[in-house]
């Protein structure tokens, strides 16, 4: 990255903390504690839309508290005890520009499964440009969870589809398209039929040139407990008017993971943050490595190399993607908490890709200490 671009990510991260500062710079609303009471928890509308617009809510829309953060800034109980605080500061939400200046944003989660402010929000919060907001919230039955999906704008109405949610909801083989009606926020299923992507999150979408089309490319897909989330490297449309999925791309690329037979997390993230850890010792940082061996490190310099010879592979924007180039084709290895994700944008000879195959199988295994297995995605 060249010195302009890191004066200008800098420039714009300080911008951010700034603008952040100010947002939070607002007093709390004057409310009881039975008000604070009585808005602190997220909540499901029972059987139809409803507008839960109040004074805390809007609040926390306007400065972006944590739910951790508001609760203590109102003296509110534990939420190990008390359950989750609603919150604006979430992941996953989409934000859909309207014509007339609205924005339009939809769910989100709030923190990750393990922390007692967890939630996965199904509600839809439209913020105007006079500095209005209204929170509509809407039953499960008529509008799940819904986090990292994508919102399009088409025909009048936003297309909300795909999404992580939680593992009780997900459908192998099916991606849910829901359509929200800005004029009454009424939200409705959308019926699909064709070959569709699956369950999609994380993914982009945009309207095709002619505004009838939805297309969707990139993110995850989830293809079944059973399964590691993989990701998409083909495309998708959808029509906005029938409902039809078309699938528009069939690349033939060599797809596969590797993972461990017991099943458990991989440790390979843990070995990298030791390696850091002691060659940053004099920072006097505690270790958290928690096994009884000893990490390999030197299976671990040459991960993802077929060979001394071959240079280290590059890593990329995301902390846990590394690449290299196989025979004049790129190959990206992705790191996950439960396996190996590795991807040839091609076709390796067949000679080629079993070498690639079991020479990384191997490094793996010395890492994890463990036998693992490998399991080829093909067009999945």
């Amino acid at each position: 990255m060249s010195d302009n671009n890191l004066d200008d990510e800098w420039a714009r991260e300080m911008a951010e903390e700034e603008a952040d500062r100010q947002r939070k710079a607002e007093p709390a609303p004057s409310i009881s504690k039975d008000e604070f009471l009585a808005w602190r928890a997220p909540r499901r509308a029972g059987t139809q839309a409803v507008k839960l617009d109040n004074p805390l809510w809007h609040w926390l829309v306007r400065t972006r508290w944590s739910a951790y953060n508001a609760n203590e800034i109102f003296a509110g109980p534990s939420s190990c005890h008390a359950g989750p605080m609603w919150c604006f500061d979430r992941f996953g939400t989409s934000e859909t520009p309207l014509p007339d200046g609205r924005v339009v944003h939809i769910g989100g989660e709030h923190e990750d499964a393990y922390d007692p402010d967890f939630f996965i929000y199904n509600d839809v919060i439209v913020t105007a440009p006079d500095g209005g907001i209204a929170i509509y919230g809407y039953p499960t039955e008529v509008f799940p969870p819904t986090d990292f999906h994508s919102a399009t704008l088409a025909g009048g109405s936003i297309f909300i589809i795909g999404c992580l949610g939680h593992p009780d909801q997900r459908v192998r083989q099916t991606t849910p398209v829901y359509k929200l009606a800005p004029d009454s926020m009424s939200i409705s299923q959308v019926e699909t039929s064709g070959e569709s992507p699956g369950w999609i999150y994380r993914h982009s979408a945009r309207l095709s040139d002619n505004g009838q089309c939805i297309i969707v490319s990139a993110g995850e897909r989830w293809l079944g407990r059973e399964y590691p989330t993989i990701e998409n490297i083909d495309s998708w449309s959808l029509n906005t008017l029938t409902g039809e999925w078309q699938r528009l791309t069939r690349r033939r690329w060599q797809h596969w993971t590797i993972r461990r037979i017991d099943r458990k997390s991989s440790r390979l993230q843990d070995v990298r943050q030791l390696l850091w850890h002691r060659k940053n010792s004099h920072l006097g940082l505690e270790s958290y490595w928690r096994y009884d061996d000893e990490p390999d490190f030197p299976a671990l310099a040459m991960l993802y190399r077929l060979d001394d010879t071959a240079p280290a592979p590059d890593k990329g924007p995301d902390y846990n993607v590394f690449s290299t180039m196989v025979d004049g084709l790129t190959v990206r290895f992705r790191e996950a908490r439960g396996w190996v994700e590795v991807i040839v944008e091609g076709r390796l000879s067949e000679a080629r890709l079993r070498q690639l195959q079991h020479h990384t199988l191997a490094l793996i295994e010395r890492l994890e200490a463990s036998a693992c297995e490998l399991k080829d995605m093909g067009n999945d």
